[in-house]
């Protein structure tokens, strides 16, 4: 076992850059107390690694790379310099009692990974071990084993495929949410996922990785489930449901899991199978029997097939449904279910804990979510962070078996996932570590970026930002008096609320909204003037570009006053004034994210076709990839912008065209002296909205130096 360790954290050394022929790995047994060991040290260009497995190991590669300035990113997959011979470290060994470490979140694979290549899967392997992942999820190819299975079960291909339904929204049809929306996928595709999840499963065994695979909770069409069965809902799906302590259940699942063996492989004697039954819906009985049967139902149905397995069940339905999941129901729900044999996570540890109540008894995972929906938004309670992990450590709460971080979408917020991993290993001063950050990520020792971090560790990364600031350039134009009412709050019911998200708006004062802008724009303007001074003129384009769309998109707001207060004193000239000037503001952001790859939504839209083979099958990709970033769903699933982005192209032609159209419902009402009609502004933002989701391809690319531009913006909004 030791030789494959040492072989697997070699290749990832080449992959990565460096000399792995001088790399000496030393694989160290567990303590006794079951905690992981990692280490590190280099002498005469030899590197010396030592872990008590593979992760581990590579994680003391990680760490041995920030002790000399490097840090592994999403935006910087190499060390930013080469590193040949190895510079010589003194010996550093460190410890951590988690011995789970979780990375991902189901919903991630339809925000982020739904149209990833073997390469990009390959760099984010790659990322996990160095960030001491332990158990992955992986979603690629759950809708090819369930094709099959739906086959086996007697359904019609076309049936199963229509109920499948769209690539980019694979996540929620595998919990039940959606269903019979979107798609068909392409023809190929089952052929093309299926060979990407076995190399995905395959090179994370070999980094030492559990790879969570899903399986179905019973939502299926109805020609499986029968006319009688009972229904669930979400966002106005209604979708039947197998009983899970059925006869029919357990047979369904023994055929997937069959399925899923010969098609992805043999998951090993002591797999980590997620199921989430209800995720967001209501079960169909509140009887503490029907509940201890249905969780009963699934556990045997699972242990039938595999004795050993673990059943890793979110915990997220508890709190977002805690008026029905009592502690009596959800006791009730698990209590056939052995200990060993469930393993509950704690979803939105860093906002809505639920550990501190006894996770009911149960072993369990502490995760931070972070992100919701991959929408833009700049936070994250850094000191909370190091404190929730070191409390952790330090009390060690009883049947807590790891930690980790389950996003809803990545790729975003760099600073908050690096901290987290290097949390898993050690306490940290969170002062001294974003000195440390900003010299490793932009490969420069200079009090500029090191000033530019402690601002925004004051004020975006500052303590209690657990939640995002909701971006006016995304909020739904949709009544005269709240713009902002249709837009969810994440982790909270889907309603609207207009009065709170009006005060968004009129705060004038807010800290958090437009106090921190002066702060955030002078971070932006110090690494702005690092200039070439950078070895990761990325990274610090990215930043630069990101932290300037905040201040922007935020300045928004003032905007938007001006146009509602001209409206309630019907000054129709200062109302198409302040109109015409959101306009330019909006396409100002547009222009600036137009200068990076990733806040394109040309990228997004190029990802997704080039899994068509055909014409037809590349259009058909190209809008359901367009729903998920816009609408979401159906019009009338109340889902609208939920995963909106500040991306080039969409800002452009959905954003500014709906504040457009709102801009001219009011001031139109104004000159006529009339009220306005909230049906006749739905009717054109609906059709805005349809008509971007129905388009093809995106202009959105430009040429223009992404930190000049940054710095004219910043001078032209008042910034100097």
């Amino acid at each position: 076992m030791s030789g494959h360790v040492e072989s697997a954290v070699r290749a990832l050394i080449d992959r990565v850059g460096g000399d792995a022929a001088t790399v000496r790995i030393e694989i160290l047994q567990e303590a006794s107390s079951g905690s992981r060991i990692a280490g590190f040290e280099a002498s005469e260009g030899v590197l010396t690694l030592r872990g008590s497995d593979a992760s581990a190991a590579a994680s003391a590669f990680a760490r041995y790379l920030h002790s000399q300035g490097h840090r592994i990113t999403w935006e910087s997959p190499r060390p930013i310099r080469p590193l040949t011979p190895w510079p010589d470290a003194d010996r550093t060994d460190v410890r951590t009692p988690f011995a789970i470490r979780y990375h991902l979140n189901v919903v991630t694979h339809g925000y982020s990974t739904p149209y990833w290549d073997w390469a990009r899967w390959e760099q984010e392997l790659d990322w996990m071990a160095l960030h001491g992942v332990t158990h992955p999820l992986v979603l690629t190819g759950y809708e090819a084993v369930l094709a099959e299975t739906l086959g086996l079960l007697g359904i019609d291909e076309a049936i199963a495929r229509t109920w499948i339904g769209s690539a980019a929204h694979l996540p929620w049809m595998s919990m039940g949410g959606v269903h019979d929306f979107g798609g068909p996928l392409p023809s190929r595709w089952d052929e093309r996922r299926l060979a990407l999840a076995r190399r995905i499963i395959a090179r994370a065994r070999e980094l030492g990785m559990t790879p969570v695979l899903p399986l179905p909770g019973g939502h299926l069409p109805a020609a499986v489930t029968g006319d009688e069965a009972a229904e669930i809902e979400w966002q106005g799906w209604r979708t039947p449901m197998l009983d899970p302590a059925s006869p029919a259940f357990a047979h369904m699942l023994r055929l997937f899991l069959e399925t899923q063996r010969r098609l992805l492989g043999d998951p090993g004697p002591e797999p980590v199978f997620a199921v989430d039954p209800y995720i967001e819906s209501l079960p169909p009985s509140t009887d503490s029997a029907q509940l201890a049967a249905a969780g009963a139902g699934v556990h045997t149905a699972i242990t039938a097939i595999y004795p050993a397995a673990t059943w890793l069940l979110q915990g997220w339905p508890f709190h977002y449904h805690r008026a029905f999941w009592t502690s009596d129901r959800v006791g009730a729900y698990l209590s056939r279910i052995p200990h060993e044999r469930l393993l509950l996570i704690d979803l939105w540890g860093e906002h809505a804990p639920m550990w501190r109540e006894g996770m009911h008894g149960r072993r369990w995972l502490w995760t931070a979510v972070h992100n919701f929906g991959g929408r833009f938004a700049l936070f994250g309670d850094l000191c909370g962070l190091a404190r929730d992990v070191a409390e952790l450590r330090a009390r060690h709460p009883e049947r807590l078996e790891g930690i980790g971080v389950a996003p809803e979408a990545i790729e975003n917020n760099t600073v908050f996932y690096e901290l987290a991993a290097d949390l898993v290993w050690d306490d940290v001063d969170v002062d001294a570590w974003l000195d440390d950050f900003a010299m490793q990520r932009y490969g420069v020792d200079d009090d500029a970026a090191r000033e530019a971090w402690r601002l925004l560790g004051s004020t975006l990364y500052g303590r209690g930002r657990t939640r995002s600031i909701p971006s006016p350039v995304i909020a739904r134009p949709w009544s005269a008096a709240a713009p902002f009412a249709s837009q969810r709050l994440a982790g909270e019911a889907l309603v609207a609320e207009p009065a709170r998200m009006s005060a968004n708006i009129d705060a004038e004062n807010d800290p958090a909204v437009l106090g921190d802008l002066p702060s955030i724009a002078r971070a932006a303007s110090l690494l702005i003037s690092l200039g070439t001074k950078t070895d990761s003129r990325d990274a610090q384009e990215r930043d630069v570009v990101e932290l300037t769309s905040h201040v922007l998109a935020q300045q928004t707001r003032l905007r938007i006053r001006g146009i509602l207060r001209a409206f309630t004193d019907r000054d129709v000239s200062t109302l198409r004034r302040e109109g015409a000037r959101l306009h330019d503001d909006l396409l100002a952001l547009d222009r600036l994210a137009a200068t990076r790859r990733e806040s394109r939504v040309s990228t997004w839209i190029a990802q997704a076709r080039s899994w068509g083979d055909t014409h037809a099958e590349r259009e058909v990709m190209e809008r359901d990839a367009r729903s998920l970033v816009s609408v979401w769903g159906h019009q009338s699933s109340g889902l609208h912008d939920y995963s909106g982005r500040h991306w080039s192209g969409l800002i452009r032609d959905l954003y500014a065209r709906r504040w457009a159209a709102w801009v001219s419902w009011l001031a139109d009402a104004v000159e006529h002296g009339t009220r306005p009609s909230e049906d006749d502004l739905r009717r054109v933002i609906v059709e805005i909205e349809e008509q971007w989701r129905e388009a093809h391809g995106s202009d959105d690319g430009s040429d223009e130096d992404p930190l000049a531009l940054a710095a004219q913006l910043l001078t032209r909004a008042g910034y100097a």
